[in-house]
Order: C-alpha cells, then sequence, then structure tokens
C-alpha cells in the first residue's frame, strides 16, 4: 500500500558506531567490522551501540505540531 500524503521534513541524522567494552568510537562501518573480524581483539558484534541522534529544524517542528493537531481534531470513531 502506498502512502502519497506521508509528512516528509528534512532532518539532520547522525550515527556514532562505538564500542561499549572499550568506547572506541568507530569513523566507519568497515573499521567496526574490522574490529569484530580481527583475531587480536575481543570485540563481538554484540559489543557494539549504534547510536542516532536525529535533529529536526524548528520549522520542520511546526509542520509535524500542525499535522499532529489536525489527527487530534478529526473525530474517533
Amino acid at each position: 500500500m502506498a502512502h502519497v500524503d506521508l509528512l516528509k521534513i528534512d532532518c539532520t541524522t547522525t550515527v556514532v558506531l562505538r564500542n561499549t567494552r572499550t568506547n572506541k568510537v568507530y569513523k566507519d562501518e568497515a573499521e567496526k567490522e574490522a574490529d569484530i573480524a580481527d583475531p587480536n581483539t575481543e570485540t563481538t558484534a554484540a559489543d557494539i551501540a549504534q547510536d542516532v541522534k536525529v535533529e529536526v529544524s524548528p520549522k520542520g517542528l511546526n509542520v509535524l505540531q500542525k499535522v499532529m493537531n489536525q489527527n487530534n481534531d478529526k473525530p474517533k470513531s
């Protein structure tokens, strides 16, 4: 089912890959995978956390608020 009426809001997304045991922050996916594959480290996939930060502009938040208010105004069946 296609949703042509989906609201699209521009945002900035930052992803940080880090080792939860050593607190090492990886520069990219390849460095993370190399650390997991390296037999000289004890790093496993379970040691990796992916932190995601999404920043929405004030303009985008205003648009989202308007849509949410419209949804709250609709009668509930």
